[in-house]
């Protein structure tokens, strides 16, 4: 198996946390307008950060039913592959980095309201 450096891991995790932060600043903002509010980018963005990398190393983390697939090559070679973890905790991340800063959006809305 193939096993990347430090480098490559603090460089993809760099790239996930952009992808988010710039997720989380699109959502809080249309969440702004949805909900007339003022708009904090850099919070959202922080917020949006926080969620996408903790969505997709939490989707990692999380036990999985174990997926078991089997099939055979031309030379008569059976190969088989075994995963215990979802496949694709990136959108798992994705949808955490949309919807934390709108649900904290919301939530600021809402303590205002019962001032």
């Amino acid at each position: 198996m193939f096993e990347p450096s430090l480098i490559v891991v603090v460089i993809f995790a760099s790239v996930y946390a952009l992808a988010g932060a710039i997720l989380g600043m699109l959502s809080g903002w249309l969440t702004a307008l949805a909900l007339k509010f003022r708009y904090k980018p850099k919070l959202n963005a922080a917020i949006g950060a926080m969620g996408f990398l903790l969505g997709g190393l939490i989707s990692i983390a999380m036990p999985w039913h174990t997926n078991t697939i089997s099939y055979e090559l031309s030379g008569g070679t059976e190969v088989t592959s075994t995963m215990n973890s979802y496949q694709h905790p990136e959108r798992v991340a994705l949808i955490t980095a949309i919807c934390l800063p709108i649900l904290y959006g919301v939530w600021r809305r809402f303590l205002r309201m019962g001032e």
